[in-house]
């Protein structure tokens, strides 16, 4: 049955939330800043509504005390949540990727009750665009009871499957403001060596995943000699000059040639600017973006990911420091078990080999205690830190470790290998 679309204050569209509620954000750039801005003016008549979200690039004001009456269920810890965690207020959901949209729709463990949007205007048929953030929300809202959209001029109207029509939305608040940014991270002489080191290990005609932060910036900023590659999930303001370039083609790929498949978009206006109509860029839905199955489809993909630490038998966590979790699955998972079944394909942990300003290594004898194996052991093709390049498919305990040990700090080296053969 086609819905409202009923235009509505800020005030009103929140009116329709009630307590004990479980609500969809968009995470990171797309989130609706304003709509969530005003459940949390709204926060104490709405006792133990729920927020569900992923990547968050504000300071939480909804964890804040002054909310208190709300709750988060995420998908990516930050350690800004930790003190409404330490109140019950906070629950940590180990979900990877390509299972947010089985889980966190109608008929999952987290089926929202409502779904926020943050939609460009609708066309002259009535599409809306969710925009920059495509992921996780298009299916959700699709599914759910109560549908808010935020609808903002400054939200690029990007292609492919990434459109809800006005009979899909219940109503909308028209709220024009600049989107969540998220600016290029400041990189340096460690993370240049190690994208150096990694743009070594991608082949011409690659299909490349890279996540967010410093070192897969530096890698996309050392894939400029490249030629024919596409990009796959995650677009950042490095991605621009790669595609103005003629670096970034996406001609050889085996399925939608000439076009990027993408869930996200987390850069600011250039970023933005470069995906409004563009058809290179093909958004869609995590069920197709991190399904592993049909990325392994794609000759030569290579997923680029990091890691907190990884052990000398290869194990790798990119979300917890012991039991303390400061992060989440994310896609890591579903793209290293994608490149271990695609031809050609390759998955790549790239990491500084020391944390805590040099104090620690990163390479370590075992995982701390407690801490959250992202990716398996045997899953891990390259490692690479700014001392080199290891490589692991298809070595045993002992060729493993001694790999490891040698793109370790060389401070660390003699206690590793003490480890490794006692």
């Amino acid at each position: 049955m086609p819905r409202a679309f009923a235009r509505c204050s800020l005030v009103d569209a929140v009116a329709r939330l009630r307590p004990a509620m479980k609500v969809l954000l968009p995470p990171a750039c797309g989130e609706p800043v304003a709509l969530v801005a005003e459940i949390c003016r709204q926060s104490e008549r709405l006792k133990d509504l729920t927020l569900l979200g992923g990547i968050h690039l504000g300071d939480y004001p909804f964890a804040r005390p002054a909310h208190a009456p709300l709750r988060v269920a995420t998908w990516h810890m930050s350690p800004r949540l930790d003190d409404a965690r330490r109140r019950g207020r906070v629950e940590f959901v180990p979900a990877r990727y390509f299972d947010l949209v089985t889980q966190f729709v109608a008929g999952g463990v987290w089926a929202p009750d409502c779904v926020l949007v943050h939609c460009a205007p609708p066309d002259a048929r009535g599409y809306l665009s969710l925009g920059v953030s495509v992921s996780v929300a298009l299916a959700a809202a699709r599914r759910a009871p109560l549908v808010i959209a935020q609808v903002n001029p400054e939200m690029p109207r990007t292609l492919g499957n990434a459109f809800l029509h006005r009979s899909q939305i219940d109503c909308w608040v028209e709220v024009d403001e600049p989107l969540m940014p998220y600016p290029p991270t400041a990189i340096g002489e460690v993370e240049r060596a190690i994208g150096r080191h990694v743009a070594g290990l991608v082949p011409d005609g690659a299909t490349v995943q890279v996540g967010v932060g410093a070192i897969p910036q530096a890698v996309l900023e050392a894939l400029g000699g490249h030629r024919d590659l596409s990009l796959h999930s995650l677009l950042v303001d490095a991605s621009v000059a790669l595609v103005e370039q003629g670096v970034v083609t996406s001609g050889l790929k085996r399925f939608h040639r000439g076009r990027m498949d993408i869930g996200e978009g987390m850069g600011t206006r250039r970023l933005f600017d470069f995906m409004h109509e563009n058809p290179s860029v093909s958004m869609d839905s995590s069920s197709f973006i991190h399904d592993p199955q049909t990325v392994a489809q794609l000759d030569r993909f290579v997923a680029i990911n990091s890691a907190l630490e990884i052990d000398l038998t290869g194990q790798v966590t990119a979300e917890s420091l012991g039991v303390r979790q400061v992060a989440g699955i994310g896609g890591q998972f579903d793209f290293v078990l994608a490149a271990s079944r695609s031809r050609g394909g390759a998955a790549v942990i790239a990491l500084p080999s020391t944390g805590r300003d040099g104090t620690v290594s990163r390479i370590v004898p075992r995982l701390q205690p407690g801490a959250a194996v992202t990716s398996p052991r045997g899953l891990a093709d390259w490692v690479v830190t700014e001392h080199g390049v290891a490589a692991l498919r298809g070595k045993g305990e002992r060729g493993r470790a001694e790999a490891l040990i040698t793109i370790a700090d060389p401070r660390f080296r003699e206690e590793l290998l003490s480890r490794a053969t006692s």
